[in-house]
């Protein structure tokens, strides 16, 4: 499947916003059940977990894991 202009363009964002201090998709969800419960609780997100609200915002695999945990979370 080629690649359009936006893909191009999300991709180059992406590759821009990487840093080498991020944590990966492995430590997103071993932290991910502490970050959605402050989340559904709508608390205060620790600064400790400042990489995991980065790491979610930069992968939409992990924001939408996390958006069904936190819906869990509040039923």
């Amino acid at each position: 499947m080629p690649l359009n202009d936006q893909h191009v363009r999300s991709l180059l964002q992406a590759s821009k916003e990487t840093h080498a201090h991020e944590i990966d998709c492995d430590e997103f969800n071993a932290r991910m059940a502490e970050y959605a419960e402050a989340r559904a609780a709508h608390r205060p997100i620790p600064e400790t977990l400042a990489k995991v609200v980065e790491h979610e915002r930069l992968c939409a695999n992990c924001a939408e894991e996390c958006r069904a945990l936190i819906e869990i979370l509040q039923a």
